[in-house]
């Protein structure tokens, strides 16, 4: 019987010590490797959020209608308003339900100075122009569905293509109202900056006609 056990050698120590040191970089490599995967699908998974709402909001904006209203002083037109801090219609393509809607999407902004639009709808069943109006004065509106979109922005502003009929033509606007034009515009444009990025996002409108300015002669209502 040996009175001396044997031990482990320098050299088994050195195997031992560089097979748990491979381990532990590969282990170290799995994980990392994992944070990016997860990462990457997060930024995909943000970045298909926001390119949904996109097409919701192209498709509101696509179901646009003509929906007339009347005022006294401005006969009957299609329900628009629009400036370059916000945009109101209405449109048969809701968010929530089934019924058409009168939109606002409007600039605001964060606590940090960012301005981002904010979609809001409210069913419009058969307001009048003074009825939306209110809505909107009374902050009514924002009692209705509201989602957040284009956050983190510098600057927002919306303009409008349309037809100008004192140039036969059409040009893009600032401020477009659908008391003033007799028809709704042909597209919605949305320029913003988001730091060194500038973008701008075009929304078509497919409900235009020339021959709907003729709605007052053709329909004349008791005053």
């Amino acid at each position: 019987m040996n009175p001396h056990p044997k031990g482990y050698t320098l050299i088994e120590v050195l195997v031992a010590i560089a097979i748990f040191t491979v381990m532990v970089m590969l282990a170290g490599m799995a994980i990392n490797q994992g944070l990016q995967q997860y990462r990457s699908l997060m930024e995909k998974g943000l970045n298909f959020w926001d390119y949904a709402q996109m097409i919701w909001i192209e498709k509101s904006f696509t179901s646009t209608t003509d929906y007339y209203v009347r005022t006294r002083s401005d006969g009957w037109f299609p329900y628009f308003r629009g400036n370059m801090d916000s945009v109101s219609y209405v449109s048969l393509a809701p968010f929530a339900g089934e019924l058409p809607v009168v939109i606002w999407i409007i600039k605001e902004m964060d606590q940090q100075g960012k301005l981002f639009l904010v979609y809001y709808e409210r069913p419009v069943y058969t307001k009048t122009f003074e009825d939306i109006g209110r809505d909107f004065i009374s902050g009514n509106y924002r009692e209705g569905q509201g989602v957040r979109i284009l956050e983190q922005a510098d600057s927002i502003a919306f303009s409008y293509f349309g037809y100008d009929s004192a140039r036969r033509g059409y040009v893009w606007f600032d401020r477009y109202e659908g008391s003033r034009m007799k028809r709704l515009p042909a597209m919605v444009r949305v320029s913003y900056r988001q730091g060194d990025y500038s973008g701008k996002i075009v929304f078509n409108l497919y409900v235009n006609s020339l021959m709907k300015t003729e709605y007052n002669d053709a329909y004349q209502a008791a005053p």
